[in-house]
Parts: structure tokens; C-alpha cells; sequence
């Protein structure tokens, strides 16, 4: 199937797929959504079990309350296990009393508002009073309870016995009724749920009661669930507001990343030179990386141009010692200038090599590794003090261990190569290398006490062929070149006076 350049819609929406998996927005609102909406559940369901905890423990601590008034206002009648009102107890007051506790009236209270005790033996699980009925009065000597009784109610079964001092408050459902016409053959209640307070007591060690006070659960369940509503709302508006501050955040986070953005596509199209604007501490590595990559990039037209005239210049010397050496061999005859020949012809040969390494960059893309300064320095000056054997002078080199810049190892050696010789063969006793880290360079400063620059704009010498002093060996291209690499590199160097009266060159290398 050939490819006709048209993409189908299958393709355009796995590529926006794609495009939003890999943009940093996208990865950053999902991780925040993710983690804000588990944490605002995680405290929504927290709070919720809480108040619903609450909400009980204050419901157990009422129906205490209330059981403690009932036990309180009723005694036992030890001949039939009844429990009937104290002699210091009205009847009408007590009826009021349950009444103004809440507990229901069986001709008028609605089923949902249910709310009633009963007492229970604990050994034959027969009824002994309720508060349903609670003046009732035994029939034949027989407990209203455990006969036909006038109403029904229903009761709850508890799976173990409950030490004296304590109570429980369960949820759950009843297991059958008790009264006349009990509704065990179509028990209606037996899914309704109740709060059930239940409490076990004794007026001797043969027989204990339980009281058990059940409230409709439905009440409870309607504060669980608009809690549960709320609670529900507020996660999802609090996710919503917190995801809205997030978009903003992102984007004011983002904002230098758009910026960096922008400079590199004006970079592409010509437009810039270099990444100019200031940028947070975590672009700033970046920033100087590309710099570096875009200076090394445009140098490598330069290097290819200049490549020509520095290997002209190197091949000057060889080249003149070679044809002296044909033409003494021609006149005399002699077979023994060949070895002078060939050892000169060796040092074309690497000198070639060195200035083709120069002007091309093995990885166009490569970023150019960090190189630590010290140790090249220290090499250096070993080297100069054998050449300048015949001149005292003291080289005093106070650069840090950690002292980086991110310029080829080969380059370094012929900069510093060439300055420190021009500093060793002008000084008079001293030299000094000194470094200091800036924001995005390493500064270098090379100090000597000889003649120093001349007044009137000593940036000149940085040009090919210029000479300070037009008495001394060389072609004046050592300045030019060491500016060259250093600036191809993405730093600088200026002509200074040094504080010893002499000459300072300074180096901005990028780090």
C-alpha cells in the first residue's frame, strides 16, 4: 500500500495520544489530579468515619442516659419478675417523662422515628416491661409480656453476656416480636435496621435482666448519606479549584521552559545569534549547553577557513628546513641530511594531524564534556620551565581542584600553551594563573611583570599578524588563534594591565 501522505483519523488520534503522553503539562496535571484527588478522599472518607463515630458514641451516650432513668423509676416485683413503677414514682409523670425522652407513643409516632425499651430476663429471654406499654398490669397473676399482651414490639438477640459496668451500641437488625399476635409468621421488621443500646444488671446473683433501649436506624442513615453527599461535593470542588490553581501554577512554572523554547526555534531560523535571556538555576546547565553546542556548531565554517592559514603558518618552519636541507644535499652530495629530512617531514606529518582534529568536530551534535584546568596548568608549566631553563622566574598557579570549563582537552593545551609561553618569554620574574567561578563562566586571569600592552587599544593584538613587539621571535598568530578557540568555545578573552604593572590576559571559559 503506498503511502499517499494523507493520515487517517486512526492515526491523528493516536498522535495526539502521543503528543499529550509526552508533554510535561499533561504528565504534571495527572500526577497532580492523581495525588490531590487521594488525598482530598483519603480526608473526606477520614472525616466521614469520624462523624459517623461521633455520631453514634453521642447516640450511646443519650440512650445511657435514658436507661439510666428507667432503671431509676421502675423496680422489680419478685413474685412475678415484673417490673413495675416505685412507689415514689406517678404513673402520669413517668408516661410524660418517656415522652419528653423521645420514646414512641404506639398510637401516634411513624415507624421511621421508632424509639422504644424494653427489659428482658436474661436466663428464660422473657419480656419483663416495656416502654411501649409501660403500666401494664398482669393478667391472672401472668406478665402482660409473656402472654397475650395488648402490642408487639420487636427484640434483639446479643451473642454474649455484658459485664455490669459496661454497655454496647450496636447497628442491626431484630430477630422476631414479642406480644399479642406476634408478627414471627410475617415478620416485617426483620431488614430494618436499629441503633440498639444494651446494658446487663441484677438484684441477685440468680437472676440478671438486660435492658435494651432500640432506635430507628433510618435517621441515621439519612445524616450518613447527606454526609456522605457533602463530603462527596466537596471533594469534587476542592479537586476542581486545586486542579485550576495547578493549570496556573504550571503555567507560570512552564513559562521560562516557552521561553528557552522560542529563543531556540529564532536561533533556527537566524534570527538570534545565542540564547540571551536569564533563566531559573535548573535551565541555566541547559542554556549553556546549547550555547555551547550552537557556538561550536557556527565555529565549524570558521575552523574549516582558518584550518588552511594555521597549518600554512606551522608548516613555515618545517618547510624551509626541508628545502635547505635538499639544497645542502644536492651541492654536496651527501646521503646524511636524509634523517634531518625525514624527522622534519614527522613533524609536518603532526602537525597536519593536530590542526585537521582542530577544525573538525568527530560528533556535530556532541556536547563538549567538562575538563577540569588544574592539572592541564600543572603540566603546562613543567614543560615551560624545561624550554625557559635559561631564565629565572617563579609561576605561581592558585586554581581549584573542582575548576571546570567546557572546552576540548586539545584546545585547552594549545591556549594555555600559547599564553603561558608569551607570559614565561615577557615576565621578568613572576607569573601568576588565578581562577574564580562566574555564573556561566570560569574567569581566568594569567599576570606578568614585564612590559604589559600597549595604552592605546591593546584588543588589536587578538588579531592574526599583530605583535607588541616587533624585536622578538614569531609571527604575532599565537594571540589570534587563542582568541579563535576561545571564542569558537562560547567564551572570551581581553588585554588587561595586571596588578604587577605588566601584562593580564583574561579568560572567560564556559562552564
Amino acid at each position: 500500500m503506498q503511502d499517499n501522505g494523507i493520515m487517517s483519523a486512526g492515526q491523528k488520534n493516536k498522535t495526539v495520544l502521543s503528543n499529550l503522553i509526552n508533554s510535561l503539562r499533561w504528565r504534571q496535571m495527572a500526577s497532580s489530579l492523581v495525588i490531590i484527588a487521594t488525598g482530598v478522599a483519603v480526608s473526606g472518607l477520614v472525616y466521614y468515619f469520624f462523624k459517623s463515630h461521633s455520631s453514634l458514641s453521642n447516640q450511646g451516650a443519650r440512650m445511657n442516659s435514658d436507661a439510666s432513668m428507667i432503671l431509676d423509676s421502675i423496680e422489680r416485683d419478685g413474685s412475678l419478675d415484673l417490673f413495675v413503677l416505685g412507689e415514689h414514682v406517678k404513673e402520669s409523670d413517668f408516661r410524660n417523662r418517656l415522652k419528653d425522652l423521645g420514646f414512641t407513643d404506639p398510637f401516634n409516632d411513624i415507624k421511621e422515628k421508632e424509639y422504644y425499651a424494653y427489659i428482658q430476663d436474661i436466663k428464660t429471654q422473657s419480656i419483663s416491661w416495656s416502654s411501649k406499654h409501660p403500666n401494664e398490669r398482669p393478667i391472672n397473676d401472668i406478665s402482660p409480656y409473656n402472654s397475650l399482651a395488648k402490642r408487639d414490639f420487636s427484640t434483639f438477640k446479643f451473642p454474649q453476656q455484658i459485664p455490669t459496668d459496661e454497655h454496647t451500641v450496636v447497628i442491626t437488625k431484630p430477630i422476631e416480636s414479642k406480644g399479642r399476635n406476634p408478627r414471627n409468621k410475617k415478620f416485617t421488621d426483620k431488614d430494618t435496621e436499629y441503633i440498639v443500646y444494651s446494658q446487663d444488671f441484677g438484684y441477685d446473683q440468680d437472676q440478671r435482666f438486660r435492658i435494651v433501649i432500640a432506635k430507628s436506624a433510618e435517621g441515621y442513615k439519612k445524616v450518613k448519606n447527606e454526609l456522605a453527599k457533602g463530603i462527596g461535593g466537596l471533594v469534587l470542588m476542592t479537586t476542581l479549584f486545586v486542579l485550576i490553581a495547578q493549570f496556573v501554577g504550571s503555567y507560570i512554572v512552564l513559562a521560562p521552559i516557552r521561553r528557552i523554547e522560542k529563543e531556540i526555534k529564532l536561533i533556527e531560523s537566524g534570527n538570534k545569534q545565542r540564547i540571551e535571556h536569564s533563566y531559573p538555576s535548573e535551565l541555566t546547565p541547559i542554556k549553556s549547553a546549547v550555547n555551547t553546542l550552537i557556538n561550536s556548531e557556527k565555529g565549524q565554517k570558521k575552523r574549516y577557513r582558518d584550518a588552511l592559514d594555521n597549518l600554512a603558518h606551522a608548516l613555515k618552519t618545517p618547510l624551509a628546513a626541508l628545502q635547505g636541507a635538499s639544497i645542502r644535499a644536492s651541492e654536496d652530495g651527501k646521503e646524511n641530511q636524509q634523517a634531518h629530512i625525514d624527522e622534519q617531514i614527522q613533524r609536518m606529518s603532526a602537525l597536519v594531524d593536530y590542526h585537521l582534529r582542530r577544525a573538525v568536530v568527530s560528533d556535530h551534535n556532541a556536547i563538549i564534556k567538562l575538563e577540569k584546568l588544574r592539572p592541564i596548568v600543572f603540566r603546562l608549566r613543567e614543560s615551560l620551565i624545561k624550554v625557559h631553563y635559561d631564565k629565572l622566574f617563579d609561576m605561581d598557579i592558585d586554581i581549584d581542584e573542582f575548576a571546570e570549563c567546557r572546552v576540548e582537552y586539545d584546545d585547552i593545551m594549545e591556549v594555555f600553551g600559547n599564553l603561558l609561553n608569551n607570559a614565561c618569554r615577557f615576565c621578568e620574574s613572576k607569573i601568576t594563573v588565578t581562577s574564580t567561578l562566574d555564573v556561566n563562566f570560569l574567569i581566568v586571569d594569567i599576570d606578568d611583570d614585564g612590559m604589559g600592552f600597549p595604552d592605546n587599544n591593546p584588543s588589536q593584538l587578538l588579531k592574526r599578524g599583530m605583535r607588541a613587539d616587533s624585536k622578538t621571535e614569531g609571527q604575532g598568530i599565537g594571540l589570534a588563534v587563542s582568541a579563535e578557540i576561545v571564542q569558537n568555545a562560547g567564551g572570551k578573552i581581553t588585554l588587561l594591565m595586571s596588578p604587577f604593572v605588566g601584562a593580564r590576559v583574561r579568560l572567560h571559559l564556559p562552564v
